[in-house]
């Protein structure tokens, strides 16, 4: 028993095929009718007819391993509604990104993944490609690896920004660093007061390095959740305290689908204040944290 199902759908020309070839094996077709006058003939029709064969199997799993790409590139969206093609497309513009081709990995775990490779240079060599999956469980849910990708679940800016970023944390030549520094690609941060590169812009604030936005892997004992942590440097013309205004570090960090949260004192206070009030109040905690430092600093008496 083969295993292939006899449907209208299924190549007319297999059909034929393993008709011929049950033919030739139970007898009832002779090999002389089909002008096979000798065995070395004979053995050259069955292998023609093997290689038909595996050319119909082979083209069935392609056109089954398309049907999956289209069905991700189609139904997966990024938080902001973003398709891949867009963030994809938008980041080959942006940073060193050279897409090089789709494909369906081996099943594991009941999940099969679909595959998108590319590279940062188009000289680099196969064994160089970085690879993004789908991996698409039996229910039909899909799961975003690995983690570095996973910035592409927030949309094209920090999808590319992760990128740059990681090209300077690796010296990658030539990082597009005036994407990286430029205020408003940083507006996907909303907080109470507005989009952050915009209060970074109204408070004349310029970004500087690092610059870093990751998705952070957890223990595997903690709750199951997806968090991601945005941490830039910044140098501020306003009145203020120097470990604000000179490279000064706001953080800010966010799970699942939640808003983003401030995680640090200065991103507290942009989402708390209007620009050019943003140190008039003091904050308790805060003030109680660096009053720790200042006495750990100052050491025993």
């Amino acid at each position: 028993m083969l295993g292939f199902a006899f449907s209208p759908a299924y190549p007319r020309r297999l059909i034929v095929i393993l008709i011929l070839l049950a033919g030739m094996r139970h007898g009832q077709i002779d090999c002389n009718s089909l002008g096979a006058k000798n065995p070395m003939i004979h053995r050259w029709l069955l292998l023609f007819a093997t290689f038909a064969i595996t050319g119909v199997i082979l083209d069935r799993a392609y056109a089954e391993d398309d049907v999956l790409i289209k069905r991700v590139k189609t139904t997966w969206r990024a938080q902001d509604g973003a398709t891949i093609d867009d963030i994809l497309s938008r980041a080959a513009k942006i940073a060193h990104f050279v897409p090089r081709g789709w494909e369906v990995g081996q099943k594991h775990d009941s999940e099969t993944p679909v595959v998108f490779s590319w590279a940062r240079s188009q000289g680099d060599k196969p064994d160089d490609a970085y690879t993004i999956s789908w991996n698409i469980s039996a229910k039909g849910d899909m799961s975003l690896g690995p983690p570095y990708a996973k910035t592409m679940q927030l949309g094209w800016q920090p999808f590319a920004l992760s990128l740059i970023a990681r090209e300077m944390a690796d010296e990658y030549p030539q990082p597009n660093v005036a994407f990286l520094h430029d205020t408003s690609n940083y507006d996907f941060v909303v907080t109470a007061q507005g989009e952050l590169g915009n209060l970074l812009k109204k408070g004349r604030c310029t970004i500087g390095d690092p610059v870093s936005l990751d998705y952070v892997v957890l223990p595997k004992e903690a709750p199951k959740e997806d968090v991601w942590r945005l941490q830039i440097s910044v140098n501020c013309e306003i009145a203020g305290p120097s470990y604000f205004t000179r490279d000064g570090v706001i953080i800010f960090k966010k799970t699942n689908s939640d808003p983003w949260q401030p995680a640090s004192f200065f991103a507290r206070r942009i989402a708390k204040y209007p620009p050019g009030h943003w140190f008039e109040q003091v904050e308790p905690d805060e003030q109680k944290a660096f009053d720790a430092v200042r006495k750990a600093l100052k050491g025993p008496r």
